[in-house]
């Protein structure tokens, strides 16, 4: 059986004007071809759709099922074309971002928060792990975005990505409540190493720059405890079980509550920059595109 939609829609404007020649205006074609068209499609389904009558045409039970059907069908194309619209301007889609740890604080998840409620129907997937899986992943295509610590930028472009400046965190030092750098304001790590530190895995970015630095100002880095993230950190500070090194935005606001001492420190590589790297931006789905901008204002 051959519908085409052309037909279909001929064949309603017939049932809403109740005339062919009607219909031939209302759709800018002759009535012959009206004409001709109904009576094709009568024959292709083998019922009477109308019947001729001397003040006009009057659809029949059968039209008048049809008709209910092919507006049905009018209507779920207008649906699915809205849908890949929503899909061409970004504003229906799927992203998937994965972040390393030291990406994962500041801005961004105000920043995600805020894309996701300009674009509900883009179905965000947020995924933590370590810089190099998450190039190795964005290089690979096994996900659309990536946000790291900065200072892997050169493997980024190494791996063929687009790397585009995000935002710059400062590193600070969480203490104890009675320790006795708690009530300074601003320290140096050179005072800082003169204490035992709650410390990172090998794996950690943060960790990883602590301990180069320390090698690199001939330092005695002293570290008995080892954590894997900053809430372990800053639980393992609150036992009074040494010091430890974790974004601002990781410790100013629990500070109070968990009484703890923030303090900033003066160095100059106590800060460190986020990135965003991506694929070539004309490979990306529209979606992708849209939270960059969003994410980078650009």
């Amino acid at each position: 059986m051959r519908l085409d939609l052309t037909t279909l829609r001929i064949f309603l404007s017939v049932i809403d004007e109740h005339s062919m020649s009607k219909a031939a205006e209302r759709e800018h074609i002759s009535a012959p071809a009206v004409s001709k068209r109904i009576t094709e499609l009568e024959q292709e389904l083998g019922v009477t759709l109308f019947q001729r009558r001397s003040n006009g045409i009057l659809a029949t039970p059968a039209g008048v099922a049809l008709a209910t059907e092919a507006r049905q069908v009018f209507h779920k194309l207008e649906q699915m074309c809205s849908r890949i619209s929503d899909y061409a301007i970004g504003d229906r889609g799927k992203v998937k971002v994965l972040c390393s740890p030291a990406g994962l604080v500041g801005a961004l998840p105000e920043h995600l928060k805020s894309f996701r409620l300009g674009h509900p129907l883009v179905d965000l997937q947020l995924h933590e792990q370590r810089s190099p899986e998450v190039l190795r992943s964005v290089a690979d295509g096994e996900a659309d975005v990536g946000i790291f610590a900065y200072e892997e930028a050169a493997l980024a472009v190494s791996e063929g990505l687009n790397v585009i400046p995000y935002q710059t965190v400062r590193l600070m030092l969480v203490t104890p409540r009675h320790h006795p750098l708690s009530t300074r304001r601003t320290a140096s790590f050179a005072e800082a190493a003169e204490y035992e530190f709650v410390g990172y895995s090998d794996e950690s970015f943060i960790g990883a720059l602590v301990r180069r630095v320390a090698r690199e100002q001939g330092l005695q880095y002293r570290s008995a405890l080892v954590v894997a993230g900053f809430e372990a950190l800053r639980r393992m500070v609150q036992a009074d079980l040494g010091v430890g090194v974790v974004p601002e935005p990781c410790a100013v606001p629990y500070a109070e509550a968990m009484h703890l001492g923030c303090v900033t420190l003066t160095d100059d590589w106590a800060q460190y920059r986020i990135g965003i790297c991506t694929r070539a931006r004309e490979t990306l789905p529209m979606s992708t595109r849209v939270m960059l901008t969003h994410l980078t204002g650009r």
